[in-house]
């Protein structure tokens, strides 16, 4: 817990009754690696924190799956337009290492709203998540394959060292074959 704390004081400082109300309204989770944490087609009723592991972000084109991102530890994730349009899921999420979680039911979330340190943290939190997207969207689409490699190494260098090459190569919009002629330049 005391990392989501500290995770959420990056933002906005939380006060003893805050974190009091937070401790009562989040649940512990643990999924198995390969376990499915939430279905395309389902709706996302939860914001998650990743205490420990690393979870995929993916969808099916065509019948094949397309991975649009990964997240790691101290990361707080979820299908972002399912949760806050409260639709069905246009993707799934996976563990693919054993991992830990503390998740926040939609509805919990909307009680910790009384609190406007929780306000503060949501707001901070959306600018700079929508606005990292929109910066990477914006230059990932200009950049070769080997700045992409490069890019991602420097924003998310956990994904490098412990994701699966097939699924890094579906974020980057790559072959695997060229993702590991890119790899052995290094």
């Amino acid at each position: 817990m005391q990392e989501l704390i500290k995770f959420i004081n990056q933002y906005s400082n939380l006060s003893e009754s805050s974190v009091v109300a937070l401790e009562q309204r989040v649940v512990f989770e643990s999924y198995e690696k390969n376990e499915i944490v939430l279905r395309q087609g389902d709706r996302a009723n939860k914001v998650w924190f990743i205490k420990k592991g690393l979870l995929r972000k993916f969808y099916y084109n065509n019948g094949k799956e397309i991975t649009t991102w990964i997240h790691a530890e101290n990361e707080m994730f979820t299908s972002m337009h399912s949760y806050f349009q409260q639709k069905p899921s246009q993707e799934t999420i996976q563990a693919i290492e054993d991992s830990e979680l503390i998740s926040l039911s939609y509805e919990k979330s909307v009680e910790l709203n009384q609190y406007p340190e929780f306000n503060s943290f949501s707001q901070e939190l959306l600018t700079k998540q929508f606005s990292a997207i929109d910066e990477f969207s914006k230059r990932f689409s200009l950049m070769s394959a080997s700045e992409k490699y490069n890019a991602l190494i420097e924003i998310a260098p956990e994904i490098i060292k412990r994701a699966k090459l097939g699924y890094i190569a579906s974020i980057l919009g790559i072959s695997q074959e060229t993702l590991s002629r890119i790899r052995s330049k290094k």
